[in-house]
């Protein structure tokens, strides 16, 4: 019923900040940017692979992507899941008697769309979307594009590899996923004192933390976000002459090298980069 993670939603204090680090620094193209009065923001469209950053920044006090901001801080916001038909996953939802913020979809800026209420997920905040048939574009970067090009000769970002979702339960969050959106768990395994479960609707994996012996209700969160990247070395050393606080690549447990940036420089969103090649 859900075909993929269609994107990432990003509540920023500021687009300016965003588009120097996911557009120009990462060259990530955007696709679409509009006001949307009706939810108090600005928002934007990434493409990243055969999936998008939204990045959404508020423009009124009562938005409530201001109240996000206020409360949890700049960071990620929501994982927005792929549906084929909106309509007929939301009407399963009804039946089913999850918690919902939109009763009935409605359209959105990704789409036509409907929000699942923060505590489906413990607090975690999904929902599903229906984009629409002609989405698609190219960047709008404008001056520097030459040099632009030039930086993603040595290295680029192919897709979003995964996104991290902390639960207090990992064993609820994984039956809410395949009864709500028919998603199985593909692996479990537990490290220390926290649980690991990895789901793949599509071509983007989420994977759900939580501690063993089951954590604090409401304190799910949107925790993490990776991209798979060609070039490590060259792409950290490119964020670091940008003065970007990034470590150093290293091994990864999944195989391949990796890299973070600390969330301090990334509007708030502890990302990493993992080179498989």
């Amino acid at each position: 019923m859900i075909r993929d993670v269609h994107h990432v939603g990003i509540a920023v204090r500021g687009m300016a900040e965003a588009y120097a680090l996911y557009r120009d620094a990462l060259g990530l193209p955007i696709i679409k940017e509009a006001d949307v009065p009706s939810r108090g923001v600005k928002a934007a469209l990434l493409a990243v692979g055969g999936s998008y950053l939204e990045l959404i920044q508020p423009t009124d006090e009562g938005s409530p992507f201001e109240k996000h901001i206020k409360e949890r801080g700049a960071g990620l916001h929501h994982i927005g899941l792929l549906a084929d038909d909106v309509d007929s996953q939301v009407a399963r939802l009804n039946e089913l008697a999850v918690l919902l913020e939109d009763h009935e979809p409605r359209e959105g800026f990704t789409g036509r769309l409907s929000y699942l209420a923060p505590l489906a997920f413990d607090g975690a905040l999904l929902e599903v979307v229906e984009p629409p048939k002609e989405q698609g574009g190219r960047s709008k970067k404008g001056g520097g594009q030459a040099d632009w090009r030039d930086q993603l000769a040595t290295w680029r970002i192919t897709r979003i590899d995964h996104v991290v979702l902390h639960v207090p339960s990992v064993d609820a969050a994984c039956m809410r996923f395949e009864e709500y959106f028919g998603v199985p768990t593909k692996r479990r395994m537990e490290r220390g004192p926290r649980s690991f479960a990895f789901l793949r609707p599509g071509d983007v994996v989420i994977e759900v933390i939580g501690p063993n012996d089951g954590g604090d209700p409401e304190s799910g969160r949107i925790a993490g976000l990776a991209f798979e990247v060609r070039g490590i070395d060259e792409l950290a050393e490119s964020l670091r002459e940008k003065g970007y606080p990034v470590g150093e690549p290293h091994a990864a447990l999944q195989g391949g090298r990796i890299v973070s940036v600390h969330h301090s420089g990334a509007c708030g969103v502890p990302v990493a980069f993992i080179d498989f090649s």
